[in-house]
């Protein structure tokens, strides 16, 4: 039963070091998806095409920094686990670079949606989510409700002292 025990403690560790990784591939089976759920849109108006592949390049690119960063702290930066992610407070450097990178993401959307039309551009792209939207301002209030949650999350980390799991 040791050898079970063991074996379950490797996986465990090995996918704690390694869920950087796992994000990554999720963030490119969320592409896959996108690109899936456009090709009706663009077989009804192929006008459409340039903009959804400017959506899903966007989303796959700028998705994919933090689980990078992440990757770099869980490789180089002596990170032994993703649970320390949850512990910013210690100040770990590349665990605040993660979380830099989180809010320069969170800025730059925000600037997109509110300042460079990205509320209307993914209204006018329709199927990447699991409801369309009809309007910009559903949309960016729907961001702002999701904003918000991220910035409580990410406050609670900051203030509790989160236990690291025993491994």
């Amino acid at each position: 039963m040791k050898l079970a025990r063991k074996d379950h403690m490797d996986f465990f560790t090995i996918m704690t070091k390694w869920f950087w990784a796992v994000c990554i591939a999720v963030t490119f089976a969320n592409a896959g998806v996108f690109r899936f759920r456009a090709q009706r849109h663009i077989r009804e108006n192929p006008d459409l095409a340039d903009g959804y592949a400017k959506i899903i390049k966007g989303f796959v690119i700028w998705g994919n920094i933090p689980w990078i960063v992440m990757g770099i702290g869980c490789l180089f930066g002596g990170v032994p686990s993703v649970f320390h992610f949850f512990r910013p407070r210690d100040g770990n450097p590349f665990v605040l670079a993660f979380f830099a990178s989180v809010f320069i993401i969170w800025g730059l959307t925000t600037f997109w949606l509110l300042f460079r039309g990205g509320a209307e551009i993914l209204v006018k792209h329709p199927g990447l989510f699991n409801k369309d939207f009809k309007s910009p301002r559903m949309l960016k209030l729907l961001w702002f409700l999701c904003l918000a949650g991220g910035i409580a999350a990410v406050a609670i980390m900051f203030i509790q002292d989160i236990p690291l799991p025993k491994q």
